[in-house]
């Protein structure tokens, strides 16, 4: 829904659907209605607009973090992590993966240090995609709910705190 607010912040006009601000016409146009201001004083605020790009911010972030984390070897992780599972389920006994391998010989470990390191992270990787996850639904929808652009803002405050937190966390720097 937008607004038309006049410099007191009174709402003048309200509705939905496009509503721009015509020179020619001296005011805001909204369908086949015209809302006098003939010198464009008033305040156009759409609100759903608003929050799509909080949304879509939010969406963004999380994107940008898990390209910073993992780029586009989250195959090679989850293989990694399916093959060093399967190690340690067989009790480090047998053939190692080629993925256990790799990581064994890359760091000068055995294949069972190897197993178990990438189980630790790929643990604590899980475990920061169930946080990311849990927060960026929780905030897009404090971010529909929100009832104004202050409610907005600081949901939109405590997710750029989150942001950064995690960032920190996993060693991924800004934005």
């Amino acid at each position: 829904m937008w607004t038309l607010k006049n410099d007191q912040g009174e709402v003048m006009a309200q509705g939905t659907g496009a509503c721009t601000y015509s020179p020619e016409r001296r005011g805001w146009v909204s369908g086949d209605l015209l809302y006098g201001d003939p010198h464009s004083t008033w305040t156009y605020d759409d609100w759903p607009a608003e929050i799509a790009v909080a949304i879509a911010r939010i969406d963004a972030d999380v994107d940008a973090i898990y390209g910073s984390a993992i780029g586009l070897r989250q195959a090679e992780y989850e293989m990694a992590e399916r093959q060093a599972k399967a190690f340690a389920d067989a009790a480090y006994e047998g053939p190692v993966p080629g993925m256990v391998q790799s990581w064994a010989a890359a760091k000068g470990w055995t294949a069972q240090v190897a197993a178990d390191d990438v189980l630790q992270q790929a643990a604590i990787w899980r475990g920061a995609q169930e946080t990311i996850r849990a927060q960026r639904l929780l905030r897009k929808e404090q971010a529909r709910a929100a009832l104004g652009p202050a409610g907005l803002a600081a949901v939109m405050a405590t997710w750029a705190g989150f942001v950064a937190a995690v960032r920190s966390q996993l060693g991924v720097g800004g934005a």
